[in-house]
């Protein structure tokens, strides 16, 4: 028997050189070709965490930002039950919080795990489907820089965990069809279980999706079985992930109040298209230089139902033609379309049943985000699936078309100042210097503002501990002028300002906020720049 231990190593004396193969050219070919297709992927999701980061250090704390920050993190009130508070997200920012102290970047520490977790899974997500750069890469963008995920996996809400864990309990039976050293099944059950059940701890939203997956799961599982005891692979799947929502969400979903769930949409038309618009939106100004850009401002709201469409044929078409049960890889991988279509599917299904007879909400925005990396790996899938025909050939070169002209789309949406849903809370981090600094200069510490910027600039005003400021108060519409420095919206609160004849001194660079100041007061009555 020849030792474990000196086998793999050429400089032993038990083994011969020659028994060691040449390094040829060819060799050396293939292993650069490797590289070449690994390190553009590898770049992409590196660049993607920096870009985040930077996002995450510069752009203003938004409103439910700091209403998770100042109702349950910095009270420990974690458990309360409330839409704004997703759990895993709250408890995890209570850890960052207490261990690191407070900033911006341990606020958002926990949505910016969750965004590192989503790249790797998309990683490796992308790698499994297909070995072609050509698709590869644009799938990986579609994936990691939609605008409308990429938002959440800074901002400090629970939806990039719970997107996250969703992909990684998708991707569990993948590891365990792919693998050569293939894990138990019931490793793959538990762990897929448990990630499901952090899904939904970390958003409720993700409820009938994950419950979608947890269905699709079990099934598979139980196919694979082999022999166990169907009770027992069950069992398998559901207690890992039902301990955790117990856990961490037994109490709030015991206490938790009728209506409390009101945002959503009235049909699943107004669903997908909200999801469309906050994949779209919108295309940096910046880039306006650029030829590329007018072709995909002028192009982009066509390419997601254009790709929809063509991924349809190429569906029928290769079915038709027995491409997916050409080989055993093209047969896991229908096997996996099929799946992710399932979970889609069955996840509006039960949305429009609780819709229906129980008045809860549909998807909408950002509750619905589950869907884009569902429905951007189904189009990833099929352009990766084989094509006999000459037509289904080309179909599939037109699918990878319209991802890369997607992922091209997308790159020109990259944004570093604001987040979509929470546009009008970009310039409040300038807001809060404008206000120290007239606190500093002139001692006046009455503020009134907008309800749309009272919780941020209490955050900031709690985090600074610099300022003598009492607590801010909404500036009623039709109140007097009372206070030193309102902080109002000078588009829709024109009439305030010119009924009670308040000097603007400070103006938003991006969005319509204003700090303007009582006439007669303290403070002059002249522009003023953040420090």
């Amino acid at each position: 028997m020849v030792n474990q231990g000196t086998a793999g190593n050429p400089e032993s004396p038990t083994v011969k050189h020659a028994a060691v193969p040449k390094r040829t050219w060819w060799n050396q070919l293939l292993e650069n070709q490797r590289i070449v297709q690994e390190w553009p992927l590898i770049l992409a999701a590196l660049f993607a965490i920096v870009w985040a980061l930077v996002r995450a250090s510069v752009q203003s704390i938004t409103m439910d930002e700091a209403q998770t920050y100042l109702f349950f993190v910095a009270r420990s009130d974690l458990w309360f039950p409330f839409s704004n508070n997703h759990i895993l997200n709250s408890l995890l920012m209570w850890v960052t919080t207490h261990a690191f102290g407070n900033s911006i970047l341990t606020i958002r520490g926990p949505a910016l795990l969750g965004g590192v977790l989503y790249i790797f899974i998309c990683y490796y997500l992308c790698r499994i489907i297909t070995n072609r750069l050509s698709l590869q890469l644009p799938l990986f963008v579609c994936l990691v820089y939609n605008p409308f995920v990429f938002d959440f996996m800074v901002a400090a809400r629970g939806y990039s965990l719970a997107d996250a864990f969703l992909l990684v309990a998708i991707a569990v039976p993948i590891w365990y069809e792919v693998s050569v050293r293939r894990p138990s099944l019931a490793k793959c059950c538990a762990l897929a279980s448990l990630a499901l059940g952090l899904s939904f701890t970390a958003n409720f939203s993700f409820a009938f999706v994950d419950l979608a997956a947890f269905l699709v799961m079990v099934t598979w599982a139980i196919r694979r079985r082999e022999g166990k005891s169907v009770w027992r692979i069950v069992g398998l799947c559901v207690l890992p992930g039902l301990l955790v929502v117990l856990l961490l969400c037994g109490y709030p979903l015991a206490h938790w109040p009728k209506g409390e769930l009101w945002w959503g949409a009235h049909s699943l038309g107004e669903t997908m298209q909200s999801v469309m618009e906050a994949s779209l939106y919108q295309l940096d100004p910046r880039f306006r230089g650029f030829r590329l850009y007018h072709l995909m401002n002028l192009m982009g709201q066509w390419l997601p139902p254009f790709l929809g469409v063509l991924c349809f044929c190429q569906l029928v078409l290769t079915r038709l033609d027995g491409s997916w049960i050409k080989d055993t890889r093209a047969r896991w991988m229908g096997k996996f379309v099929v799946a992710l279509a399932g979970i889609a599917t069955l996840s509006l299904l039960m949305s429009w049943l609780a819709f229906r007879f129980a008045r809860l909400p549909l998807p909408l925005g950002r509750t619905g985000i589950f869907l884009v990396p569902l429905c951007t790996l189904i189009a990833g899938i099929i352009a990766a699936a084989p094509a006999r025909s000459r037509v289904a050939q080309w179909l599939r070169r037109g699918i990878t078309a319209m991802l890369i002209c997607l992922s091209c789309y997308f790159l020109l949406c990259l944004r570093l100042t604001y987040f979509r849903e929470y546009e009008w809370d970009a310039d409040l981090k300038d807001v809060y210097s404008v206000l120290a600094r007239l606190n500093h200069t002139y001692g006046v510490g009455d503020v009134a503002m907008n309800g749309l910027y009272l919780s941020s600039l209490n955050y900031y005003r709690v985090s600074s501990k610099r300022e003598t400021f009492a607590d801010f108060t909404l500036a009623l519409p039709d109140g007097p002028a009372s206070k030193s420095i309102y902080v109002l919206h000078g588009l829709y609160e024109r009439g305030v300002l010119d009924k009670e004849k308040l000097a603007v001194v400070y103006h938003g660079k991006s969005t319509d906020v204003v700090v303007a100041v009582r006439p007669g007061g303290r403070i002059p009555p002249t522009m003023m720049n953040p420090e």
